[in-house]
């Protein structure tokens, strides 16, 4: 985070690496973005997955600024964006469609009429389906360990990490919490972790993001209704990745644009079969693999996941 230059002046924002920081009203809804380069040169929009932020992309913006215009939203109900239709009511759950109409409508606010997409997890679920409702919008997509074929055991950890802890003590606590989850990966700072917290008038810190409380009202509602239901009435509650991605498959034989399926190699949500089975529906795409990397490949291996999408962008000619 940003630090202040006179102790006693405002507290400064946080703003990423070489980028910008900014707010707007989109459709009555407060919208959080991070941008990087030059306005004017060619977008990329960078969507973050599920339960994460817009700053997970700013090893990605810095690296792409120097020939790209970078533009990485807070989805609805994440960060500092408004909840919207996409996570309203609570109780059913994420709407890809509705995810997309609100980043389409800041795309519209801001001048973007075409991009290149790299969406990871949930961004990733968006970009495929921005690309499905307005094919002219979308250059190509990279798609950061995402298919519309998750595995059930890798999907389920996430819901038990996200669902696990209803608040925080102190940012110590939530960095030890993050470390037992990511046992590969460097232990956060606390002091970064007010990207992904906020804090409540009582001291607690609670998440970002609107799916913790969602998925623990989902669980709360399913138990409830356990005796009615054998489980497969086709709802999207979150968690549901069946319910979120229900059609997908019919839409991904329809793509026309390029697409890129980067896999992390230790990722237990896509397997390698699931990767291949996204890259033989789609007419022109292919498969890579980060190294080093689980399902959240951007953070573990930014490196590799710079690397891999400048030559998408730069074979794609964008």
């Amino acid at each position: 985070m940003t630090q202040r230059a006179d102790p006693d002046g405002p507290p400064r924002h946080d703003v990423p690496i070489n980028g910008h920081s900014a707010f707007t009203i989109v459709d009555g809804h407060q919208v959080h973005y991070l941008a990087w380069g030059r306005r004017g040169a060619a977008p990329v929009v960078c969507l973050h997955g599920g339960g994460q932020t817009a700053y997970m992309y700013e090893e990605l913006g810095t690296a792409l600024s120097d020939r790209w215009f970078v533009l990485a939203p807070d989805l609805p109900g994440h960060g500092d964006s408004d909840v919207d239709a996409a996570l309203s009511p609570p109780t059913a759950g994420l709407d890809r469609r509705s995810l997309a109409a609100s980043v389409v409508g800041l795309l519209d606010f801001v001048g973007i009429e075409r991009a290149v997409f790299v969406g990871a997890s949930l961004g990733g679920i968006t970009s495929l389906t921005i690309a499905a409702m307005d094919p002219n919008r979308v250059e190509g997509i990279v798609l950061i360990d995402i298919g519309h074929r998750l595995e059930d055991d890798g999907v389920r950890r996430i819901v038990e990490f996200m669902t696990k802890h209803e608040s925080f003590a102190s940012l110590d606590e939530a960095a030890a919490a993050i470390a037992e989850y990511l046992p590969g990966r460097k232990k956060q700072s606390p002091a970064r972790l007010t990207r992904n917290l906020r804090q409540r008038a009582d001291g607690h810190w609670v998440w970002k993001h609107a799916l913790g409380r969602n998925l623990r009202s989902a669980s709360a509602s399913a138990s409830a209704t356990a005796n009615d239901s054998d489980g497969s009435d086709g709802s999207n509650a979150p968690g549901d990745w069946r319910g979120l991605t229900a059609g997908m498959d019919e839409e991904l034989v329809r793509l026309v644009c390029p697409v890129l399926v980067l896999r992390g190699a230790q990722s237990d949500v896509l397997s390698d079969e699931g990767a291949r089975e996204v890259a033989a529906l789609v007419p022109n795409a292919r498969v890579a693999t980060i190294n080093a990397a689980g399902h959240l490949a951007a953070g573990d291996n930014p490196e590799s996941t710079v690397s891999l999408v400048r030559h998408f962008l730069e074979e794609t000619g964008w």
